[in-house]
């Protein structure tokens, strides 16, 4: 894959463009937990917004649950 790609975000239909290797996403700070549970959850990426509220707990699992 080459360059960024203009997809659909699964969770709320918004349209968002992933940068592939690099992109944005991994500035993003979630858990391997909530990676595995986006992964199971979805088939393809989610959008910025509906990825900083899978960190924050307000989409998916709730990350509190998994400290310590």
């Amino acid at each position: 894959m080459k360059g960024p790609v203009s997809k659909v975000c699964e969770a709320c239909n918004q349209a968002f463009v992933c940068g592939q290797y690099g992109c944005w996403c991994s500035q993003v700070g979630i858990t391997e937990r909530q990676m595995d549970w986006v992964e199971k959850s979805f088939k393809d990426c989610l959008c910025p917004d509906c990825l900083k509220n899978v960190g924050n707990g307000e989409l998916g699992p709730d990350p509190i649950c998994w400290s310590k």
